[in-house]
């Protein structure tokens, strides 16, 4: 049974934005052992109703994963209304299977997608909706699960978007190097009104191009986002119509491509504004030494840098001397961005790590130390993956803790600050 704990932390004065909410778990921060091996949390989702749901991966006894999702109630303690005890752990496979990415429909289901990995030499997109209760739906593939392959090689699914009509669109990468993505109908079949056959796959390199995540803009326009190149890598992100072409209209081929450093760039996150920019948020210029730092990148809704974003359109961000890497971004109502992530990993340990920008990608004076807030659950390995803004303004951020030194031993780690 999954075991979930909270870790203290000293009482501030007078709360403010960037703060812990002491609300949530204990001293604002939780963690979930749902497995004795090697889990870790990627995505969070906030339900109408205030639940937190979180989408990652669980250790199964031969050590291979498995599709984890957790549900808690707005105090941070585990929901046992789904799954019995909060917890649902999906396999798909006999070998290795992982959550990516989680969103939540206009019903309430819950989608899930990752990879998995049926033979050592293959794997596939993988997608589970869930009914609110954490059961199976089984309205969605007979079973509540469907696998999709690209090239009969490794293929991965790492995020998913709901469109309006409620198709289900996930992106992720396809062998031996392109941008993939699949759109389901509700009943998660493939949709053959996107690009014949319910797929479609973007070349934005010649060399190896990675897909991490996946927007979907007022049109109905698809941005993903990822990495594209070898030595050094850039940020990469393509548009794609509702029918699963590229999007000419973005950039004139519907393919952008954004160096920010000599290093490799990557972009882990992607979301879009409500004026119709695009924010692409990751690492910035790791290269062999551990020498990352947040990167950021605004984009006008044709492609182009956007100018008023820090005078260029990309911004950086570095806690410590070590590897500084945003795996997630949000933007507030008031159109602030949150990035969260990881800072200081240099083989011995790291922490979770957040900045909130103001609209012109100055950091926001007023959220933690210079915009800047940084949470440790443990002496090890503390990373941050996914983040979620509530209705009421809490910013919720997601991820692993390790608390030994040799990192295979993971627990989920949540934290909720205040606005």
């Amino acid at each position: 049974m999954a075991c979930s704990l909270a870790m203290m932390s000293a009482s501030p004065s007078r709360a403010a934005p960037g703060d812990l909410d002491r609300t949530f778990g204990v001293g604002g921060r939780v963690i979930t052992n749902l497995t004795p091996g090697n889990d870790g949390a990627s995505d969070v989702a906030i339900q109408a109703n205030g639940k937190i749901v979180v989408a990652g991966r669980a250790s199964s006894r031969r050590g291979y994963g498995r599709f984890a999702v957790t549900r808690y109630r707005a105090n941070g303690g585990l929901d046992p209304a789904f799954g019995g005890d909060g917890v649902v752990i999906t396999n798909f496979s006999k070998r290795e299977d992982s959550a990516a990415g989680v969103a939540i429909q206009a019903d309430g289901k819950i989608v899930a997608v990752g990879g998995a990995n049926p033979t050592a030499r293959i794997s596939k997109f993988a997608v589970a909706r869930y009914n609110t209760d954490g059961t199976l739906d089984a309205t969605f593939a007979g079973n509540g699960k469907a696998t999709t392959g690209f090239s009969g090689g490794q293929d991965e699914g790492r995020d998913v978007a709901i469109q309006a009509d409620g198709k289900i669109v996930v992106a992720g990468t396809a062998d031996p190097g392109e941008f993939a993505l699949a759109r389901y109908n509700l009943d998660g079949t493939l949709d053959t009104s996107f690009d014949t056959d319910g797929k479609a796959t973007a070349d934005i390199t010649a060399e190896y191009d990675a897909a991490n995540a996946v927007a979907i803009d007022a049109d109905g326009k698809i941005v993903v986002a990822g990495y594209g190149g070898d030595l050094p890598l850039t940020f990469a992100l393509a548009r794609f119509n509702p029918d699963g072409t590229l999007d000419t209209t973005f950039d004139g081929d519907g393919v952008v491509t954004t160096d920010l450093t000599d290093g490799f760039d990557n972009a882990n996150a992607v979301t879009i504004q409500s004026d119709g920019k695009i924010v692409a948020a990751g690492e910035a210029g790791f290269c062999c030494e551990y020498t990352g730092s947040f990167g950021l990148v605004r984009y006008d809704a044709d492609g182009t840098l956007d100018a008023t974003f820090s005078g260029d359109g990309k911004v950086f961000t570095n806690f410590t001397n070590g590897d500084d890497s945003a795996g997630a971004v949000a933007i507030q109502p008031d159109g602030k961005i949150v990035a969260a992530g990881s800072e200081g990993f240099n083989g011995a340990s790291s922490r979770f790590a957040l900045v909130r920008y103001d609209a012109d990608g100055v950091r926001d004076p007023t959220f933690g130390d210079n915009g800047r807030v940084i949470t440790r659950f443990s002496r090890g390995f503390d990373f941050a993956r996914g983040v979620a803004i509530q209705t009421d303004g809490r910013i919720v951020a997601v991820g692993s803790t390790h608390p030994d030194i040799d990192g295979l031993d993971g627990l989920f780690a949540l934290a909720r600050y205040r606005d």
